[in-house]
């Protein structure tokens, strides 16, 4: 090997060992958010982790206790239904059950008749495939052909004998087991509360967004990242739209799933959600369009121009942006739960920090070009991006404003704080 190519792999080696390095920090940074703070990365844990316990019982009491010879039924069935909330567990259940009981009779009635064959298969999977099509079950549809290809094996292995229609109706207990377990899994370990959600759902993604406007900052703040760093900040602004989606139907469902929950018997909640409604449309706002400025920024890391230091203190003025907008969604984010009014004002001064460090990211912009002359004008989109974000925040603290002052009202000066705290929280949920 000449010295070149030595020096390559010895460079390439490196570059291995650091992406490696990298993407274990990442993942001991979303291990640590788990188990920190509430948001999406303790809801994909914990459903991990619920998901791993029911298929786990499942199997044991199926394979090891049971004996049956299609255990692998119970655990299917079990992973199916360890959904997000208890609600959809029930219906996930009753429509699964549903499409389950469709696929055994559907085999039942069909193999005995024309016997196994080619032809039968295809019948039987041709009408599976269009009562599954039922708008009654929903997802769990395509449950029907899947249970009677199994229920179809099961009769081409034992015949039409007696013998044929006991596993039949064993995959179909297998099943029902599998949904019984998933739910109660569920229900007794970590159900989530979504009363209790709708008011913490706000909060974890306000957390979340201040935690990625603040990680970015910092990124920029030490020069231009690379562009596995710019692809991994995007990754994680894509994920905002289901954690928004979360939380609006947190406050959507409350009252519905609290009907289902256990805990609800234990917890004192109020009866009123709506108020939320503005904080969770200034946040879903807020991440489309951090989305459209970390995709800006996959961009303009790649440009290839001589204007390095302008870059760099073009990024760098953005971050600074970016952090101050990090206040204003951490501020946003308690509103909820604290003293309203120490909120409203926090996040007062939080997005006039925000403009300000917008304006000089705006008269610096003036006084270079960095887009160069292909048809993309990257940093131009970038600050567009960043004042938008801005004025989202700065909306949303007019309307909270006029929302704490409604219910305030003409209080006197003298009235104590406390009250005033009720008053303003009480505004904030209506």
């Amino acid at each position: 090997m000449t010295e070149p190519d030595q020096v390559e792999s010895g460079g390439g080696a490196r570059r291995n060992k650091t992406r490696a390095r990298t993407r274990f920090h990442r993942l001991m940074c979303v291990l640590k958010r788990a188990f920190e703070h509430t948001g999406p990365d303790r809801d994909v844990l914990l459903l991990i982790i619920k998901s791993v316990i029911a298929a786990t019982v499942a199997w044991v009491i199926a394979n090891n206790l049971l004996r049956a010879p299609t255990a692998t039924f119970a655990p299917f069935a079990a992973l199916l239904m360890v959904q997000a909330t208890i609600s959809q567990s029930l219906d996930q259940s009753i429509r699964y059950a549903g499409a389950m009981v469709f696929g055994v009779l559907l085999a039942g009635l069909v193999t005995p008749v024309m016997g196994a064959a080619t032809l039968t298969f295809a019948v039987l999977i041709l009408v599976a495939l269009v009562l599954g099509r039922w708008r009654k079950l929903g997802q769990q549809g395509p449950q029907v052909g899947v249970t009677a290809l199994f229920a179809y094996a099961s009769f081409t292995q034992g015949g039409t004998s007696p013998s044929g229609f006991v596993q039949l109706g064993s995959i179909a207990g297998l099943v029902l087991m599998g949904c019984v377990i998933g739910v109660v899994t569920n229900l007794v370990i970590a159900p989530p509360m979504r009363y209790r959600s709708a008011r913490l759902g706000v909060s974890a993604l306000a957390h979340s967004l201040r935690e990625m406007l603040t990680d970015v900052a910092q990124g920029l703040d030490q020069g231009i990242p690379d562009q596995d760093q710019a692809e991994t900040w995007l990754h994680q602004a894509n994920r905002f739209p289901h954690a928004v989606a979360q939380a609006s139907a947190a406050v959507s469902r409350a009252v519905e799933v609290r009907r289902f929950n256990p805990r609800r018997l234990f917890l004192a909640y109020p009866a009123s959600f709506e108020g939320y409604r503005t904080i969770i449309n200034t946040l879903e706002r807020a991440t489309g369009q951090l989305r459209l400025a970390m995709r800006g920024l996959t961009f303009a890391v790649q440009e290839n121009t001589a204007l390095q230091p302008e870059r760099e203190r073009f990024l760098r003025s953005y971050g600074e942006v970016l952090a101050a907008t990090a206040e204003a969604a951490g501020a946003i984010g308690e509103m909820h739960s604290t003293d309203a009014a120490d909120q409203a004002d926090r996040l007062g001064d939080a997005t006039a920090r925000a403009r300000r460090a917008y304006s000089e990211l705006a008269e610096q912009a003036k006084s270079t070009e960095l887009d160069g002359p292909g048809p993309w004008a990257v940093y131009r989109g970038l600050q567009t991006d960043a004042h938008r974000l801005v004025e989202e925040f700065v909306e949303a603290q007019h309307q909270l404003a006029r929302l704490i002052d409604s219910s305030t009202g003409d209080s006197s000066q003298d009235e104590s704080r406390r009250t005033c705290t009720a008053r303003s929280t009480d505004a904030l949920r209506r």
